[in-house]
């Protein structure tokens, strides 16, 4: 009986101690990436596209800073800083979170692809009401202490990425 009785608490610890484990945030839960990123969206782009001085990154940076990896946010100031210090264009020509010159009226997350800690959520620019048939940009971004961050923006139509072009320019500015 003694058997018997240790090797159900044996089971029922392992199947406790299983379902403590640290699991990701459901995909269509509350604090999931696609909604992460759709809330991102929902206060940038009406920013993006309102006249106001200065690039609507320069806010993001300001307002949610705390959104983007260290990394990311310093490359992101570096750039900002050397195109306010200069008369000719010597950073970033586009805007990095659209991957655009001309802003839609609005940006939906699509798809949500998951790789180890990395999550990348596809977003489609809706412009005159019609939404695009292949992402404009991929939002890569992983969870730190149960807050989600960017790491990166993928662009599929280049086949590069916001961290790529930053340190590219770092460097021409460099020469």
């Amino acid at each position: 009986m003694r058997i018997y009785r240790s090797a159900t608490y044996c089971f029922l610890l392992c199947i406790l101690s299983c379902s403590l484990k640290a699991q990701p945030p459901a995909l269509d839960s509350a604090k999931s990436p696609k909604r992460f990123v759709q809330q991102f969206y929902d206060w940038y782009v009406p920013i993006a596209l309102a006249d106001s001085e200065g690039p609507a990154s320069g806010r993001a940076l300001k307002q949610k800073g705390s959104d983007f990896i260290p990394e990311l946010f310093r490359a992101l100031k570096d750039d900002a800083d050397a195109q306010a210090h200069a008369e000719d264009i010597v950073g970033l020509d586009f805007d990095p979170f659209l991957d655009s010159q001309d802003p839609c009226e609005r940006y939906e997350v699509g798809d949500v692809v998951h790789l180890g800690n990395l999550y990348k959520v596809q977003v489609f620019s809706v412009c005159s009401g019609i939404k695009s048939k292949k992402p404009d940009v991929i939002a890569e971004l992983v969870s730190k202490n149960g807050l989600w961050v960017f790491t990166n923006f993928l662009y599929p139509e280049i086949h590069s990425d916001l961290l790529s072009i930053l340190k590219s320019l770092r460097k021409d500015r460099e020469k």
